[in-house]
């Protein structure tokens, strides 16, 4: 594979995962149920209107879960994996390609909330008191926070928890293909 080929097949792939970052963010934000007026959060959602709203005229939330965006995720995924296989002039079966997609889906929640996690951790050391950043880590990362708080409790005072949640996902991220 020549250097030229490398190079836009590192481009493709950081172009779109950037925006599946963005999509993803969406969708856990939706899910947690983040406040709507956090700047971030706002920018977050002009980002990604453009392509929810219309999809989500058709397809309506179900509960908490914005199905709009799961799909705008699992296109940009499939789109993402075509071009890259049509780059690397590779062939894969149908098989094949809804596993690629799966788990780069499922590689991608995993590292939103990796570093999600990781962010609301640094961001407590060197900014210990409110901030919107502060405020949407704490809410996209109540979904794995908050049941190992339970189990885990603080030890003088200092909250444990990002320890084992940061080891589980790079694990789960590193099983997956």
């Amino acid at each position: 594979m020549n250097t030229l080929n490398n190079a836009g097949l590192f481009l493709i792939n950081t172009l779109f995962n950037l925006y599946l970052f963005v999509l993803t963010i969406r969708f856990i934000l939706a899910y947690a149920r983040a406040n709507y007026f956090n700047p971030i959060t706002q920018l977050i959602v002009k980002i990604t209107q453009p392509l929810v709203a219309p999809v989500r005229r058709l397809i309506p939330n179900y509960r908490n879960i914005e199905l709009a965006t799961l799909i705008w995720i699992i296109i940009f995924e499939i789109v993402k994996i075509l071009i890259l296989i049509a780059l690397t002039i590779r062939i894969f079966s149908t098989v094949e390609i809804i596993w690629l997609v799966s788990s780069d889906t499922l590689k991608l929640f995993l590292s939103t909330f990796f570093y999600a996690i990781l962010f609301r951790a640094l961001l407590s050391w060197f900014q210990p008191g409110y901030s919107p950043a502060g405020q949407l880590l704490e809410q996209v990362t109540a979904p794995i926070m908050h049941p190992l708080q339970r189990l885990i409790p603080p030890i003088s005072g200092i909250d444990i928890t990002p320890i084992p949640a940061l080891i589980i996902l790079q694990l789960l991220i590193i099983l997956l293909p």
